[in-house]
């Protein structure tokens, strides 16, 4: 918890731009890793219909660090440093989907039986990660930011458009502009079988209970215990989750 990352590391370098390129997008430096993501990228990214999508599921294990039985990978999905992508049994991924994985030290790891939805977006930073559950859904549009690491459990239900963001720039010196003093991260917690409703921001720092609630439009700043529904701005409790009477 409490990371601080230099801004110097993450925004320059003095690296050609080949090298930036293959340490950025490709995530190797031999030339041979640059060719086979250049290759497979290009003629199966795009490649429409059922004909696109078998052949992903043919070719793209060679590409990413674990491809499960029965996962499926639609077309126009961005893949970065693909080798630190793993994708769990069955899980299925939508239509321009990104994973912006930023270097060989960060990852993504998906569980089984996830349904992940179109233009949902998995950044990591140069050294976090996102690694989510089973049996879990991820709406349209969300962005899951990992700087600072993100974990989700199992069955957890994200609507579309939330924003998951486990980092703050640095602000404390005044001598400097924002963007040139770094990050801090403290991670980002949400445990097995939540439910974030849409459009749902949560902080950096935050852990969300088992099997709580948080309602539309919601700003998530602190914890959250176990079975609690909550919503506003900033995230206040309604009430807390009980067994319902059949």
């Amino acid at each position: 918890m409490g990371r601080h990352i230099d801004g110097q590391h993450l925004t320059q370098s003095r690296d050609g731009a080949l090298k930036s390129y293959m340490a950025r997008i490709v995530g190797g430096a031999r030339l041979r890793d640059l060719v086979k993501y250049e290759l497979i990228t290009m003629l199966l990214s795009n490649f429409p219909g059922a004909a696109g999508l078998l052949l992903r599921q043919k070719i793209y294990p060679a590409l990413l660090g674990q491809y499960g039985k029965g996962a499926a990978i639609s077309r126009g999905v961005t893949l970065r440093c693909p080798r630190r992508l793993s994708i769990g049994a069955g899980t299925l991924i939508d239509e321009a989907v990104s994973f912006d994985i930023k270097s060989v030290d960060a990852t993504v790891t998906l569980g089984a039986h996830n349904q992940i939805i179109q233009g949902a977006r998995f950044e990591t930073g140069y050294d976090g990660h996102v690694t989510l559950g089973d049996n879990c859904f991820v709406g349209a549009y969300t962005i899951l930011n990992g700087q600072g690491g993100l974990t989700i459990g199992d069955n957890a239900l994200i609507g579309g458009h939330c924003h998951i963001v486990a980092g703050n720039h640095k602000f404390g010196d005044l001598t400097r502009p924002m963007n040139a003093q770094g990050f801090e991260s403290q991670g980002i917690v949400i445990e097995d079988d939540v439910w974030l409703g849409g459009g749902v921001t949560v902080l950096d720092g935050v852990r969300i209970g088992r099997g709580s609630i948080i309602s539309a439009g919601a700003v998530v700043t602190r914890d959250v215990a176990p079975l609690s529904i909550m919503g506003g701005v900033p995230a206040k409790l309604f009430r807390k989750r009980v067994q319902e009477d059949e």
